[in-house]
């Protein structure tokens, strides 16, 4: 099955310019896009926006730019005029708790949204934001940034820490360490924190937040060593190829329930 991403692009001549990804690390891996089913994908834009996201089009999908990050948001799959979209649950208690962001100047960030109506949530004491479509942000102050914000990446939950960060390493040479009592996977362009949970995991399939994606500079290779070790790719299990935008595409679930788009060709798109 073809992914939004490819499907769009197919209908297009040109790529419009959105941002850049972080230079590969040592494997040819990096991150940089999400993808998301919303139930109004206007609103969607306009609290993306409100973060401080770019609003860009990419044929007719409306997308997001943050440095670091392409966010992709569509209406769930099958929606018609005839059958609008329904809500999607949201991340809270699938395999990624957060997507995470960093701002430059917290107090004033928070005031500005606030003006626009977005409060952060009263369950946790960290900064967290939750989307249209109950996707949890977590914002973190970072004084250093050239930005008033940038993403920095993800939490994801964990029944063995030890097991999901190694898998982690060995296909997208995530550079583990320590913060604390949490795991940490460093991939240019996220900084995913692994925590451990003994509380029931969902898998991102059917959630408002659908995808994270991974790019990697030779498609064609990662596919054959990710099959060669016994892996297998979601739907037909090829990869869909965009030629008028230079993209290729493919889709895959780890272990755990993480639904993944491993993409060659972003890293061109500015």
């Amino acid at each position: 099955m073809k992914t939004l991403l490819i499907a769009t692009l197919i209908l297009c001549s040109a790529v419009t310019a959105v941002a850049q990804l972080p230079n590969p690390n040592a494997e040819g891996v990096s991150a940089g896009h999400h993808i998301f089913r919303a139930k109004d994908v206007d609103v969607a834009n306009k609290f993306w926006t409100t973060l401080g996201g770019e609003p860009a089009a990419l044929a007719t999908i409306k997308l997001m730019k943050f440095p670091g990050v392409l966010l992709f948001i569509s209406a769930p799959r099958g929606t018609t005029p005839a059958a609008p979209a329904q809500p999607t649950p949201g991340n809270h208690g699938t395999t990624v708790e957060f997507i995470t962001f960093r701002v430059k100047d917290l107090k004033a960030s928070l005031a500005n949204w606030k003006a626009a109506g977005i409060e952060p949530m009263k369950e946790y004491k960290e900064v967290t934001l939750l989307s249209p479509d109950d996707v949890q942000v977590r914002i973190i102050e970072d004084k250093s940034l050239s930005v008033p914000i940038a993403s920095d990446g993800l939490v994801m939950n964990a029944a063995n820490v030890a097991e999901v960060s190694a898998w982690y390493s060995k296909w997208f040479g995530a550079k583990l360490g320590r913060s604390g009592a949490d795991t940490i996977g460093e991939i240019p362009g996220a900084r995913i924190v692994f925590h451990e949970t003994k509380d029931p995991i969902a898998p991102l399939k059917g959630h408002s937040l659908a995808l994270l994606g991974f790019e990697v500079k030779d498609l064609p290779a990662f596919v054959k060593k990710y099959q060669d070790a016994g892996g297998k790719f979601d739907g037909a299990g090829t990869i869909a190829t965009s030629a008028a935008a230079n993209l290729s595409v493919i889709q895959l679930t780890d272990p755990w329930g993480t639904s993944i788009e491993v993409s060659q060709g972003l890293a061109a798109v500015k």
